[in-house]
């Protein structure tokens, strides 16, 4: 079953102000599939000094993608957080992209879950970027 909300999750009722400002959108959340798709779209404000988008924002964009993929994977009163994350930059990326990370649970243990993430540019099919992220589960 494919969701594109939070509202299955007790504990994700907060206001998410810092993904309002970033501007990234969750499409789905596949619970079989244990996987998530979210996009985001580059603005000017997103960009580094040298007019290319600045890997912080990538970074946190692969940071809640990642966890959308956690999410699948958790329990009504559960909630997880980021132990770890990696990000290769494969291609600069500039205002007016369009990109879509594509995050795969890998390995879910008790506590620990692992996931693999692809982030692409719109009609494009080699990845701009890539992640691995290990967040830590609590279960309630």
């Amino acid at each position: 079953m494919a969701k594109n909300s939070l509202n299955f999750l007790e504990n994700y009722t907060h206001p998410d102000e810092f993904g309002k400002w970033l501007g990234y959108k969750l499409d789905s959340i596949d619970k079989k599939k244990q996987c998530a798709h979210v996009s985001l779209t580059i603005r000017k404000d997103h960009l580094s000094p040298a007019g290319r988008v600045h890997g912080g924002v990538i970074s946190s964009f692969f940071d809640f993608a990642c966890g959308a993929a956690v999410f699948s994977t958790l329990a009504t009163k559960d909630f997880c957080s980021t132990v770890e994350l990696k990000v290769n930059y494969f291609m600069p990326l500039g205002v007016g992209d369009k990109l879509r990370a594509k995050t795969q649970v890998i390995f879910r243990g008790k506590r620990l879950c692992v996931i693999h993430g692809l982030l692409y540019r719109t009609g494009e099919k080699k990845p701009v970027a890539m992640a691995t992220a290990t967040f830590n589960v609590v279960s309630v």
